[in-house]
């Protein structure tokens, strides 16, 4: 009986450690959504993003993206965003907050909902090892 209690301490670690899954959400039309995370100095952060085109629209995806520090700081910032990816380094303990902005082209109705998928990585789970 005692050799299985190491084998469950590991087995609950490695699903409380589990891999990140990116983030989906549905961003309305002339909507702005932001999410935030602190985030601990020199830390590597990465992450990629994608934004659909609204269900049965003809034309692409219209969405900005700002990623910011608390004092305002721009750290990414993208126009017309579809898809890509980022990376920055912090310099302090700080929050951080990734900011989605819907754009609704001028002489069109009501936009569909865009789905928005993002994945943000930082620290030991941002850095590639299979370039290594």
């Amino acid at each position: 009986r005692l050799g299985q209690a190491p084998l469950l301490a590991l087995l609950l670690l490695l699903l409380l450690v589990g891999p990140a899954r990116p983030i989906s959400f549905q961003l309305p039309g002339k909507a702005r959504k932001c999410l935030r995370e602190e985030i601990h100095r020199d830390t590597l952060v990465t992450g990629e993003y994608e934004i659909g085109a609204p269900p049965g629209s003809s034309t692409g995806p219209s969405a900005n993206l700002k990623i910011t520090d608390s004092a305002g700081h721009i750290l990414y910032a993208k126009e017309d965003a579809t898809k890509g990816k980022f990376a920055f380094t912090t310099e302090d303990y700080d929050m951080f907050e990734a900011c989605f902005e819907s754009k609704l082209p001028v002489g069109t109705g009501r936009m569909p909902d865009q789905l928005v998928i993002l994945d943000m990585k930082h620290g030991v789970e941002a850095k590639n090892y299979e370039e290594v």
